[in-house]
């Protein structure tokens, strides 16, 4: 059982959900990303997913495609991003979760970017743009090495592939609340709960919904019909509001228990 499993599994016995940040790696600076995922041990933050920055990030909205520009200014990659996940070995126990698009993982090359995944205690991996029909070495490179494959799922998926993209997930499905890039916005509960019920007849993992979590309300909506959330556009933006601020890791304590339910 990896690591995704054995917390999910500590939340069902505690009757909870997940809650589940996502941070640009390099944003604000590199440095900076490291003491944020510190900090977030001390927070209700269940699992963190780590994105990639990447300079053409087709599903992120403005907040994250601005946070990706300023990390590849700071000369965050991948191969800082594993340096950083090195050093952090044996300090945090929290589960994480790299986000990446491919062709970072492609530059890099896929072995290698695994081996050193695998290397930097990283339980999951997510790649926003490689289909499921396409993944099939990617997938059994990472089972090899005990790392969880996160696919997501829309509401404009097909019913067909609901199967396919569910059977090849493990850790839990990432399923994508909205159509369209991230950021705020209202969501659609009965529609999600509607999906969510389909995806679970094709698989017992979690099922974690992202994308336009902003709000407390939200969130405590989301906890009665999924398994876990995901906040990134809004953490991303407190980030940039607040960074500069010398009570900033206690702002950032309080911003956390605000949509923590």
């Amino acid at each position: 059982m990896g690591r995704i499993d054995e917390k999910f599994q500590e939340l069902k016995t505690a009757k909870k959900k997940a809650f589940i940040t996502y941070l640009t790696f390099g944003f604000p600076y590199i440095s900076f990303t490291k003491d944020i995922i510190l900090a977030l041990q001390n927070t209700p933050v269940d699992m963190i997913e780590i994105g990639v920055p990447f300079s053409d990030p087709l599903a992120d909205g403005p907040i994250l495609q601005e946070a990706s520009k300023i990390a590849i200014s700071k000369g965050a990659d991948s191969d800082k991003l594993f340096s950083v996940l090195n050093s952090l070995k044996g300090k945090i126990s929290t589960p994480l979760i790299i986000m990446t698009y491919y062709n970072p993982v492609y530059r890099f090359g896929v072995d290698k970017f695994l081996n050193n995944a695998k290397k930097a205690d990283v339980s999951g991996i997510m790649v926003v743009d490689l289909p499921v029909e396409e993944a099939s070495y990617f997938i059994r490179k990472s089972r090899r090495l005990n790392i969880d494959t996160i696919f997501f799922i829309t509401p404009q998926t097909q019913n067909r592939r609901i199967k396919e993209i569910a059977e090849a997930s493990r850790g839990f499905i990432y399923y994508i609340s909205v159509a369209g890039i991230t950021g705020p916005r209202s969501l659609s509960l009965n529609s999600i709960h509607k999906n969510i019920r389909y995806i679970k007849k094709f698989s017992k993992i979690p099922v974690c919904v992202g994308f336009g979590i902003h709000k407390r309300t939200q969130v405590k909506e989301l906890f009665k019909i999924s398994d876990g959330v995901i906040v990134g556009s809004a953490l991303a933006k407190f980030i940039k509001s607040s960074y500069k601020d010398k009570d900033f890791f206690n702002k950032l304590e309080r911003f956390i228990k605000r949509l923590y339910v």
